[in-house]
């Protein structure tokens, strides 16, 4: 179907982020910390952090040349994806095998998801226009409110550093007709950064499920604008924006066979000095998810969720080793649909406050948060965490947390099927972990236990099937994540194994891998680097009951980068080097697998203007 014009001069969100090395910089010297700011709201490098955390920066993200977003965290401890094919597709992202809608997308601090669904569509991120990614693996409920029972991602999209302006461009070709194409600039002066890009993504496809509707290649198109501003008064004061807004079409089999969509996070704020040790920041924030689906090129639904959203937080120091942070959120969620909801709008007001204080080599750290919403009344959760500075390099970490997950329209409103007397599912999670961190490698394993109780199930309820709560999860595992960055090496690894049971059958949680594992291995040569990912997962179950059996699988991903200019260069990709036939999902009404693509080759022509 014909898309919409993207839309032109939106303002937006900025999130406090750091500068990383640049790309193509040269590493062989030990490099600093990641810096992340997901865990608390309040920035701590990761090792520093009682959570545990990964960080995605932008020069691993263009050494790992991904196609889609879930190609960066599949495989990453206590990450598994799902997906309904590739390029588009519907996806969920499993953190610490909770739901997929247990797991929270932020966007340069906005708030993502469909109110509808209840999950985040994760297929409509642009991987060019992000900077950073942040995970956050367990309960994060008492900072961010409803949602995050598995734990949060948040993306950061690109921002601009102090500088004359730098162009940036790429265009790229490869396997299923695909292509795309890209242009930016950025820079900054002594008040002002900027960042301002846009890029494009299309292909054929493949076709995602045999012998349903079709045979012809389900394509995915997307088109997206990035943009982000601050700039600094002399009074102290700062003011920023930015947006990252995505429109394109996918295509499927079935009874209606694409979608248009409109995926967007819009922030506009200030930050302010208002005494030495307290700092303030006010924001407001737009997001949209919104899918318009047609059948045989006539349209036939609408499920749109419009969200606005008022953020205010403080930074205290309340002294030279513990800091404050206050403040409140509130949203309202939207609904437009072509489907009659009973109600197509609620609102939730949240307060919260975490504290961290250092007492000698121990770090203690709780949040409290108290959420008001008008569907369900008020619920209040909270969290605590102690870690441990054992020696210089080693370091421990304990915590326990409860969060909650709001029903969606769906289960609440939908015509026929809803309930209106759902209660929240509800979380309690224990973890202890440790890390080991040299200049240039680190090792990271944590083990806990999530409890799930209210689980939303459909049962026969009086002759109809309505969604009512009724079940209870409990999952328990051990993530295992190094790295090192010795000389020309640059290696990553990770382990994730899980043993999840629904306490009311008995059975294992549907699509999840009871092992998964990833390994990503890279060499620079000069001016050129090769490397490649190994992927494994054991098999798992596609439904509840344990009946379709999903067998595991490994897949290989090679690829190469050569820079023959200080400011151009080029890179190549070979994915499912094997030509792997694999399935993560099935399509249990039509008894159809979900397909996956098979060995696939892709290059692109990448420019960045040095300064």
């Amino acid at each position: 179907m014909k898309r919409s014009i993207l839309s032109a001069a939106i303002v937006a969100a900025v999130s406090p982020a750091v500068a990383d090395e640049a790309p193509g910089t040269d590493s062989d010297s030990a490099t600093l910390e990641p810096v992340q700011v997901t865990a608390t709201r309040l920035s701590h490098t990761v090792d520093e952090a009682l959570a545990s955390v990964t960080v995605i920066d932008r020069e691993e993200i263009e050494r790992l040349q991904p196609r889609q977003f879930t190609d960066l965290v599949e495989g990453r401890a206590g990450v598994s994806v799902a997906g309904n094919g590739p390029f588009g597709k519907t996806s969920s992202v499993f953190l610490r095998g909770t739901n997929s809608d247990h797991h929270l997308m932020l966007i340069d601090g906005v708030r993502m998801g469909s109110a509808t669904s209840g999950g985040a569509s994760w297929q409509f991120l642009p991987p060019e226009e992000i900077d950073r990614v942040e995970i956050v693996r367990g309960p994060r409920t008492s900072i961010y409110g409803s949602d995050a029972i598995g734990g949060v991602t948040q993306v950061f999209s690109r921002a601009g550093r102090e500088g004359p302006p730098r162009v940036n461009a790429f265009l790229g070709a490869g396997s299923f007709s695909t292509w795309e194409a890209g242009l930016g600039v950025a820079g900054g002066t002594g008040r002002t950064d900027y960042s301002l890009s846009v890029s494009m993504f299309d292909t054929e496809g493949i076709d995602v499920q045999d012998d349903v509707g079709d045979d012809d290649p389900d394509g995915y198109d997307n088109t997206s604008l990035a943009g982000k501003v601050a700039h600094r008064l002399d009074n102290g004061i700062e003011l920023f924006g930015n947006v990252l807004y995505s429109e394109g079409n996918t295509e499927f089999d079935g009874f209606e066979d694409e979608t248009d969509f409109v995926h967007a996070a819009m922030q506009a704020g200030l930050r302010l000095p208002v005494l030495d040790r307290w700092d303030t920041e006010l924001a407001v924030a737009h997001s949209r998810d919104e899918n318009d689906n047609f059948a045989g090129g006539f349209f036939s639904s609408r499920f749109d969720t419009k969200r606005d959203q008022l953020t205010w937080r403080n930074d205290v120091r309340l002294g030279e080793r513990t800091d404050l942070i206050a403040g409140v959120d509130a949203y309202e969620d939207r609904v437009d649909s072509t489907a009659d909801y009973d109600e197509d709008s609620r609102y939730n007001v949240g307060v919260y406050s975490v504290v961290r204080t250092e007492l000698g080599n121990h770090d203690l750290e709780g949040s409290l948060r108290y959420d008001d919403n008008e569907q369900f009344g008020d619920k209040t959760t909270g969290q605590v965490a102690w870690g441990m500075q054992a020696t210089d390099a080693l370091r421990l970490r304990a915590s326990y947390g409860t969060a909650f997950k709001a029903p969606t329209f769906n289960e609440l409103y939908f015509p026929g099927f809803g309930n209106p007397d759902l209660e929240p599912e509800e979380s309690r999670t224990a973890e202890l972990g440790a890390r080991y961190s040299a200049s240039l490698a680190y090792v990271d394993v944590a083990v806990f236990e999530t409890r799930v109780d209210e689980l939303i199930d459909n049962r026969l309820v009086g002759g109809q099937f309505l969604p009512v709560n009724v079940d209870e999860a409990r999952i328990r595992g051990l993530e295992l994540e190094g790295g090192h960055d010795l000389g020309p090496w640059n290696a990553r690894v990770s382990l994730t194994l899980l043993d999840t049971e629904n306490r009311d059958t008995g059975n294992e949680l549907r699509r999840r891998p009871p092992a998964s594992a990833r390994f990503d291995l890279d060499r620079r040569i000069g001016d050129f680097s090769v490397g490649g990912t190994l992927l494994a997962r054991s098999r798992s179950y596609n439904d509840a009951d344990n009946d379709e059996r999903l067998s595991g699988y490994g897949t290989m991903n090679l690829r190469a980068a050569y820079r023959f200019d200080p400011e151009w260069s080029i890179e190549a990709s070979l994915s499912n080097l094997f030509d792997r036939d694999y399935v993560v999902a099935r399509d249990s009404f039509n008894d159809a697998d979900y397909n996956n693509p098979g060995r696939a080759a892709f290059v692109k022509l990448r420019y960045q203007q040095q300064r």
